[in-house]
C-alpha cells in the first residue's frame, strides 16, 4: 500500500529522487536481457517438442531455473516504493515457484523416463517465458510511467531500448 507523504502526494519516486540516471537502472536492464535470453532457448524448446531437450541442455536449463530461484540480497528492485506499488515481489514469487516446478520437469526420473508428457511441458515452458516477458516489460514499463519526470535521458532511453529490443525479438511492434 502506498501511504502519503508529507506533502500529500500518493505516486512514489515522487519526492524521494531528484533524478534518476541511467546507471540506477542499468543492472535491472542487464538481468532482463539475461532473462529474456533463457526465454529464447525455453521458447526454443517449446517449439522443437515432441523433441525433447538434449541431456546438456535440459541440465544447463535446470541450472539456470535453479538460479533464478535463489534469493538473492543483492536482486531487489532498484525503486523499493515502485516494487510495492506494483506488486514485484509477488509477481517474483510467482516466478519463482514456476521456475522450481520446470526445473522439476525437466529432471529426468531415477529409470530415465520423463516425468511429463511433451504436452504438458511444452504448457509449462510457454507460461514461463510468456509470464517473464510480461513481468519485464510491466517493471520497465512502471518504471518509465511513474519516475517519468525524474529520469535522465539515457535513463529514458535505457529503458525504450530494452524494451524496443525484446519487442523486436518477438516480432512485436512497439510504438516509441
Amino acid at each position: 500500500m502506498v501511504s502519503r507523504s508529507r506533502r500529500g502526494n500518493v505516486v512514489p519516486l515522487v519526492n524521494q529522487w531528484h533524478v534518476i540516471h541511467e546507471v540506477d537502472v542499468v543492472r535491472l536492464i542487464a538481468d532482463h536481457l539475461r532473462l529474456a535470453a533463457l526465454c529464447d532457448l525455453l521458447e526454443r524448446c517449446a517449439d522443437d517438442l515432441p523433441t525433447w531437450p538434449s541431456p546438456a541442455t535440459t541440465a544447463y536449463l535446470r541450472k539456470a531455473l535453479a538460479t533464478l530461484a535463489q534469493p538473492g540480497g543483492d536482486d531487489r528492485p532498484p525503486y523499493p516504493t515502485l516494487a510495492e506499488l506494483i506488486d514485484i515481489g509477488t509477481r517474483h514469487a510467482t516466478d519463482v515457484t514456476h521456475a522450481q516446478d520446470l526445473a522439476d520437469a525437466l529432471d529426468a526420473a531415477p529409470d530415465g523416463e520423463q516425468r511429463v508428457s511433451p504436452d504438458t511441458l511444452g504448457y509449462m515452458l510457454r507460461c514461463f517465458f510468456n509470464g517473464c516477458r510480461q513481468a519485464m516489460d510491466c517493471e520497465e514499463l512502471a518504471i518509465l510511467a511513474l519516475a517519468r519526470h525524474r529520469l535522465t535521458r539515457t535513463a529514458r532511453e535505457a529503458l525504450l531500448d530494452s524494451l524496443r529490443f525484446r519487442a523486436a525479438r518477438r516480432s512485436v511492434p512497439l510504438s516509441p
